[in-house]
């Protein structure tokens, strides 16, 4: 089986679960299930053959599968969500001291994720000027 069958039958899978949705909206849902399949795709990028592709396509599918619930479980909270709170929600070791360079790694992969959200801001702001008005007026609760 060719790498892009193994990543399509297991991706077939998470979509149609949905269980994993049923508190999401169409859109959050699909934030959801769009980074739980480039995931398993890198996941599955990273095998040197078909036989370890599949083995890693099965635990990246696990993986994906808890996180998907995990958050799915979340957006059953009304309003707004802290971060804090949402990432610990996602593993239980979060709301426990880890030592300090697993911290350290930890805000490393959180800082490259907010650091792409900014790059991929930008853009839209440089597009809409009324954008970085309307953005703060919003932070204020205006």
């Amino acid at each position: 089986m060719t790498f892009e069958a193994i990543v399509r039958r297991v991706v077939e899978k998470l979509y149609e679960d949905e269980r994993l949705r049923s508190n999401l909206t169409d859109t959050e849902a699909k934030i959801v299930l769009d980074w739980a399949a480039e995931w398993i795709e890198r996941q599955v990028g990273a095998a040197g053959d078909g036989a370890h592709a599949a083995q890693l396509a099965m635990q990246a599918f696990e993986f994906a599968r808890q996180t998907a619930r995990a958050i799915d479980a979340l957006a059953a909270t009304p309003g707004s969500l802290r971060l804090a709170d949402a990432l610990a929600a996602l593993d239980p070791r979060l709301n426990q001291p880890l030592p300090r360079e697993e911290v350290l790694r930890l805000l490393c992969h959180c800082a490259s994720a907010l650091g792409e959200l900014a790059m991929d801001e930008a853009p839209r702001r440089a597009a809409n000027p009324a954008w970085l008005s309307a953005h703060r007026r919003e932070e204020r609760g205006a």
